[in-house]
Formats: C-alpha cells, structure tokens, sequence
C-alpha cells in the first residue's frame, strides 16, 4: 500500500511483476490520498507485468482519495501487461484519475480487467485501455461499473485489437446522477478474419 497524507506531493512508485512458468499469485494493492490543506496531492503507480506460460495471477487494487482540504487529490495509475502462452491475469478493483492501461496477450492467454469507479462533487476520473491480442486463442474481457454524481465527469476509453484468431469484449455500465457526465468511447479493430470482438456502452 501507499499513502499520501499530506499536500504538495507527487509521488511516483515503479513496481515490476515477473511470474514465473506455471505460478499462481495473489497481489492486493491499496493506495490513498488524504489531503486537508489547500495544496494538491499525487499518487502515480507505475505498474509492469510479465507472466510465463501457464502463469496466473490475480491483482486486486483499491484507490480511495479522501480529506477535507481544497487540494486536489489524484491517483494515475500506469499499467503494462505482458501474457506468455496460456497465461492469465485478473483485475479488480479521488478527486481526478487517470488510469492507462496496456497490454499484450499472446497464445491461449487470457486478460480479465473489472473496474468500479465513484465519483462525486467536482471529482473527475478518466479510464484507457488498450489491448492487442496477438496469439491464436487469445482472449479478453474488459468490465467498467461507475457511478457519477454531482457535477463529477468520467470518460471511458477502450481499444482491442485482434491481430490473430481470438476474442474480445469490453462493456462499460455507468448510473448518472445530479448533473455528472459520462463518456464512453468503445473501439475495436479486427486484423484477423477470425478475430471475434464485441463492445458495450
């Protein structure tokens, strides 16, 4: 876990994950940022997964921004993901977020992403993911449920790109409330005849 409790910070913390063949791993993550003062706060997670073949592993993260000062509270987390053959990753899990995330699936891989998000007051948060799909029987599966309240804004981005026989699907769920907003930008590109993609918004 990483917390930022005071204002005036920008934190950066790399962090690089190497699964090794036939491994199965559990890695819970919790970051927050809590402000009362009138100076920002910033908390970015660099984050680097390499799984081998036959590789599993399950990362579970929860960011919470909190405080009753005016500084902004931000978390933008960064994550690349690297899946060898028959390999498997799942994904669960402030005042302004960024979240990018990347990745490569070859061979019999699987990507599992599932994100929650609420927002409130003034509070925006923006999602990206870009994923290739590289090997035959590859496959991935992209869930975002939100909440937007007040006068918060979310955007919600996802490209999947099938460059081999496999399957895609990204689905993004958002309640609306008050005066929010939310946008959804789903894409998908098939490079293969055999590329089976689909998006919801």
């Amino acid at each position: 876990p990483a917390c930022v409790t005071h204002g005036n910070v920008d934190d950066v913390v790399y962090n690089d994950c190497y699964i090794g063949e036939g491994a199965d791993v559990l890695i819970i993550a919790g970051c927050g940022v809590h402000v009362s003062t009138g100076e920002p706060a910033r908390h970015n997670g660099i984050h680097r997964f390499f799984l081998e073949k036959d590789a599993h592993v399950l990362y579970e993260e929860k960011h919470v921004g909190k405080g009753n000062g005016t500084g902004i509270r931000s978390i933008d987390p960064v994550t690349e993901i690297t899946l060898g053959e028959n390999a498997e990753l799942e994904m669960g899990g402030v005042d302004r977020t960024l979240r990018q995330t990347s990745a490569v699936v070859g061979k019999g891989a699987h990507l599992i992403i599932r994100e929650r998000i609420l927002t409130d007051g003034d509070q925006e948060a923006k999602t990206d993911f870009v994923v290739e799909m590289q090997g035959e029987d590859s496959s991935v599966n992209l869930i975002s449920r939100s909440v937007a309240r007040g006068h918060s804004h979310q955007a919600y981005r996802s490209r999947i790109i099938g460059n081999a026989p496999c399957s895609g699907h990204s689905e993004c769920d958002a309640i609306i409330m008050d005066e929010a907003s939310v946008r959804a930008v789903p894409e998908i590109t098939a490079n293969s005849v055999e590329a089976s993609l689909i998006h919801e918004a």
